[in-house]
């Protein structure tokens, strides 16, 4: 053994932190250093003598029962303390829900969307900021928004859509680090019935066909023998009609789902379109919506449900050529079960044979007549 490596070994050194023996008042204590601050640049230890290694009986009192609520849980005081730290420090971060919905309109806007989903956002959304203006969107759980929107009324297809776009606005939160997770996720939707949708019988159809005007006939064509949804139509140019190719292309800027389709005209709808193919410039003239309800009073129409000649579409499609993964794709849809759930069996195929034979033709009479 060499004595003199030893004797040349430098001591360990005490660390100034390591607890230490004091006797204070004729009693031994242990004594430690806890913490630090930063004053003008440098590292100032702060030692807390007595306090830091004696408790008030209050404090002890609460600390044992704490570790006794938390032993089933396999959790540390000092764990549950540093979450519920950061929790606070995560809500005071949070942003109010009358900020969040200005901040998320302001994107939406400059992210060049179309009016009708923006006017729509808009108004749903300050119903919501109405009741939750000042509230942290951290502070809101999905029960406490379940239970608002079912106070709000409504259709079950009008809540399901309020509920969408709080989804949107909360998925926008998380995004920025002001909530977790979308709450959205467990608010549960309401359930649509099974109600058939609204169509028009083949005679109400061919009766309004036969009515309608020369700049109003294209809209009823493309929206009863093309599925084309009314604000579809309104964006669309007669270039967008491709004669040639039997062909109609939605734009993506055009679409309600932003993404571009090609939809196949069918003969009877090639035949209603063919005398406007040299037709340039957009298909919905100036003020249409008067001059189409007062094609309808003129067919004798006084029962007009929402989007009736889209669904009249997908229903006699579907009965007709029974391809469901076919005419979803007409339709826009993202699943077939969607078509499947809402057109199937509406009508008979001896309707339908008689809908998809709906065509002009000229008489003595009249310079269109409709034969069904």
């Amino acid at each position: 053994m060499n004595f003199d490596s030893i004797a040349r070994e430098p001591r360990k050194r005490r660390d100034r932190l390591d607890p230490r023996r004091v006797r204070i008042g004729g009693k031994t204590f242990w004594q430690v250093e806890l913490g630090s601050e930063i004053r003008d640049g440098k590292h100032h230890r702060t030692n807390h003598g007595r306090a830091g290694v004696t408790l008030s009986e209050r404090l002890r009192g609460e600390a044992v029962e704490a570790a006794r609520l938390l032993a089933p849980y396999g959790e540390s005081i000092l764990d549950v303390v540093r979450e519920h730290v950061r929790h606070k420090e995560f809500e005071r971060r949070s942003e109010t829900v009358a900020n969040a919905v200005r901040m998320l309109l302001a994107a939406k806007t400059g992210d060049n969307l179309r009016v009708r989903y923006l006017s729509d956002l808009r108004a749903r959304l300050a119903r919501f900021a109405a009741s939750f203006g000042e509230r942290k969107l951290s502070d809101l759980e999905a029960a406490e928004i379940d239970q608002w929107l079912r106070l709000q009324g409504g259709a079950p297809l009008t809540r399901n859509t309020l509920a969408k776009r709080l989804s949107t606005l909360f998925e926008f939160a998380r995004q920025r680090g002001w909530v977790t997770r979308n709450p959205m996720a467990d608010v549960p939707k309401a359930k649509v019935t099974g109600k058939p949708p609204g169509i028009l019988s083949v005679e109400e159809v061919s009766r309004l066909l036969e009515r309608a005007n020369d700049e109003t006939l294209p809209i009823f064509a493309l929206a009863a023998f093309a599925g084309l949804r009314s604000a579809e139509i309104e964006r669309l140019q007669w270039h967008h009609v491709r004669f040639s190719e039997n062909l109609i292309e939605v734009p993506a800027a055009s679409s309600k789902t932003a993404a571009r389709r090609l939809v196949t005209m069918t003969p009877n709808l090639l035949a209603w379109l063919e005398p406007y193919c040299d037709h340039n410039g957009p298909i919905v003239p100036p003020n249409h919506y008067r001059r189409m309800v007062e094609d309808r009073r003129r067919a004798g129409i006084t029962t007009w449900p929402s989007n009736c000649l889209r669904h009249s579409y997908a229903s006699y499609h579907l009965a007709y050529f029974k391809d469901a993964p076919a005419l979803s794709l007409e339709l826009g849809h993202v699943r077939p079960t969607t078509v499947f759930a809402h057109y199937r069996e509406v009508v008979r195929p001896s309707e339908a044979e008689r809908f998809w034979k709906i065509v002009p033709a000229v008489s003595a009479e009249l310079s269109i007549a409709v034969v069904a």
